[in-house]
């Protein structure tokens, strides 16, 4: 980082909240790169400040929250200045008749989700991370957990946003109410971005009356096949689970313990399914399941801390915690072919256990291994991915591995598009160099 910089840097966000010390600066390590500097900005203004006093440099950033997600993407090849947006905290309109929140995009989920429970209302959201992770990171990483299955995704209960470009302006898109007016949709361009188009720093969400209660139904089944045969059978029915799953033997067998059910037997498959709310809808996910299991079947109905533990665990499973040192992979495509998907890793040439986490019900799947595994892994889920017209993106990879591997998957229809918009965003080029694929960062 210049002089020039960290003395405008100074300036802008105050002596106290720029942090240029080498030792200070080991936690803001992206895959072992350390940044030269962390500002941490007070105000949707300052941040805009200090982008474009870095734009103006040449410098590159990285935003920053709870760091969470901080293992998405590519090693970066720089990181001048980061933008911890820590200080934007705090809910800042909140009117519970109303079922919208706006709140700053450094406040943690967590954080926020108190204050909405105080209310019976909440966030519907589970994501990984979620005990460190900001509001602003969970949009900037498009995270989504289980619960989406009922209750959507980030893109649906996103309804306004503000943001600092690049540029050094601050922008609003969306606002308060559910629907707004046609046009231009610059709420969802800002999902998932990364932070490639600007620092989001204020965010509205809808969000909805807690569901208190839950029980699981947890069915032990005796291989892949039932297991896609159940979950069929769910989603044809008139059940509304919270959230429907579908694990592989190897990470049953982690997850189970987590909720301190026993080991299942080899070969076993899982299949897990959250109902949420009143005792009798509950109730009757449970006697409808008991229906649709077959006699080679075991169910078993877990409730309270066990229930809990379990949920936690499958809401973590994507995190690089659980599996240290190893590859985490995500496939989206088609509801009805997660199976297919799950089959393909059977064949894979694997020294170790490949553990499958589907959410069933979005067509969602996550598939772990250890880092010698990982090559195949991922040209295994990216051959499969393509036959059926979904993506396989690699979540998570030992930095040594990292450029050996299609992180992004090839590129997506509408490239072309992202590039100009882009350049139009950041026409400097500042942004998260080296975190994006197909030549965006």
């Amino acid at each position: 980082m210049s002089g020039a910089l960290a003395d405008r840097a100074r300036e802008i966000v105050g002596p106290d909240h720029l942090v240029t010390d080498p030792a200070a600066l080991a936690p803001y390590a992206v895959d072992g790169v350390r940044p030269a500097a962390a500002a941490r900005p007070g105000t949707p203004e300052e941040t805009g400040a200090m982008l474009a006093a870095a734009g103006e440099r040449g410098a590159g950033v990285l935003p920053r929250g709870g760091g969470a997600h901080q293992h998405l993407g590519g090693v970066p090849t720089r990181a001048d200045l980061i933008i911890d947006t820590t200080r934007l905290a705090g809910v800042t309109d909140y009117v519970p008749a109303d079922y919208v929140v706006t709140v700053r995009a450094g406040t943690r989920l967590r954080d926020l989700q108190a204050e909405l429970d105080a209310h019976a209302q909440w966030l519907p959201l589970d994501p990984p991370g979620e005990r460190t992770a900001t509001v602003g990171g969970l949009i900037a990483a498009n995270r989504n957990g289980p619960r989406r299955l009922l209750y959507g995704s980030i893109r649906d209960m996103l309804i306004g946003i503000r943001v600092a470009l690049p540029t050094g302006e601050v922008i609003k898109a969306g606002g308060k109410v559910v629907k707004n007016v046609a046009g231009y949709d610059l709420v969802k361009l800002f999902i998932g971005s990364f932070g490639a188009a600007g620092v989001i720093t204020e965010a509205t969400f809808k969000i909805s009356p807690h569901p208190r209660d839950g029980q699981t139904v947890f069915v032990i089944v005796p291989g892949l096949r039932a297991a896609s045969d159940l979950t069929t059978a769910v989603m044809r029915s008139y059940l509304l689970p919270s959230a429907l799953e579908a694990v592989s033997p190897a990470a049953l067998r982690r997850l189970a313990p987590a909720a301190g059910l026993a080991a299942p037997p080899d070969g076993a498959w899982g299949v897990l399914l959250l109902a949420e709310g009143m005792a009798e809808s509950r109730a009757r996910h449970v006697n409808e399941m008991r229906t649709l299991v077959g006699a080679e079947s075991h169910l078993e109905v877990v409730d309270g801390t066990a229930h809990d533990a379990l949920w936690g665990a499958v809401a973590e499973f994507p995190s690089p915690d659980v599996h240290p040192g190893g590859v985490v992979v995500r496939v989206g495509g088609p509801i009805a072919r997660w199976a297919e998907v799950a089959a393909a890793l059977e064949g894979i040439p694997a020294a170790g256990p490949v553990e499958v986490l589907a959410h069933a019900g979005v067509g969602l799947l996550y598939a772990a291994c250890a880092a010698q595994d990982g090559p195949a892994l991922v040209e295994s889920l990216g051959a499969v991915s393509g036959t059926i017209g979904g993506y396989a993106v690699v979540e998570a990879a030992p930095v040594a591995l990292k450029p050996r591997l299609p992180l992004w998957g090839p590129p997506p229809g509408g490239i072309e598009l992202m590039r100009k918009l882009r350049g139009q965003y950041d026409p400097r080029g500042i942004m998260i160099p080296g975190r994006l694929g197909w030549g965006l960062s």
